[in-house]
C-alpha cells in the first residue's frame, strides 16, 4: 500500500497541469493579474479576484455563458489547491452547467471528487474529460487509480496502459508493480 501511495503522489505530482496554464477551445477569458497570482500560488489573493469578477458578472450579467463557466473554473482551482476540495467541486458543477464543452472543467471536478473519495462521481467525470479529449494521459492515469481503488483491477491496469501511450512513461513503474 505504501509503494502505491508513493506511486500515486508521483504521478498526480507530474501530471498535474502548469499553474497558470491556459485551457485551449475555451474563449481567451484568463485575467491576466490573477493568472500571475495563481502562478506565484497567492491562493486567497486569486480566489477574492475571482470573488470580484463574478459579483460584477452576475449584476451585469455575462455576455456569454462561457466566460462566467471559465471563471467558476478557475475559482474552483483556487479552492482545489487551497484543499477545499468539496468548494471546488460545487463551483466546477457551475462551470459545467454553464459550458459543457470544457474538459478540464471536468478532470477538476474529477479530481476534487477523487479526493472525497466520490469514485462514482470521480469516474463519470473522467470519462466526460475522456470523451471530449482521449488523448490526455492524465485523466486516464486518475481513472486508472479511481479503477484500482474500487477494486477493478483489470480496468485499471488498461487504463495505466493507454496514458502511457500517450505519454506517461512513468505509468510504466505502477504497471510493472500491480498489474503483472
Amino acid at each position: 500500500m505504501i509503494r502505491y501511495v508513493s506511486a500515486l503522489l508521483l504521478i498526480l505530482l507530474i501530471i498535474a497541469p502548469a499553474s497558470g496554464q491556459k485551457d485551449i477551445g475555451l474563449k481567451e477569458f484568463y485575467y491576466p493579474p490573477a493568472s500571475k497570482l495563481f502562478d506565484a500560488r497567492h491562493y486567497f489573493q486569486t480566489l477574492q479576484y475571482y470573488n470580484d469578477e463574478l459579483a460584477v458578472m452576475t449584476l451585469k450579467t455575462a455576455k456569454d455563458s462561457a466566460d462566467m463557466a471559465n471563471v467558476y473554473y478557475l475559482r474552483g482551482r483556487c479552492k482545489f489547491e487551497l484543499t477545499d476540495k468539496r468548494g471546488a467541486s460545487e463551483d466546477l458543477t457551475l462551470a459545467i452547467e454553464l459550458f459543457s464543452r470544457q474538459e478540464s472543467f471536468y478532470y477538476y471536478r474529477g479530481l476534487s471528487n477523487h479526493w472525497l473519495k466520490r469514485y462514482n462521481e470521480a469516474m463519470a467525470d473522467y470519462d466526460s474529460a475522456i470523451k471530449l479529449n482521449p488523448t490526455k494521459m492524465a485523466y486516464y492515469v486518475n481513472r486508472g487509480f479511481v479503477k484500482y481503488l474500487t477494486g477493478d483491477l483489470d480496468a485499471a491496469c488498461y487504463d495505466f496502459s493507454k496514458a502511457g501511450e500517450n505519454g506517461s512513461f512513468e505509468i510504466y513503474e505502477v504497471i510493472k508493480d500491480y498489474c503483472n
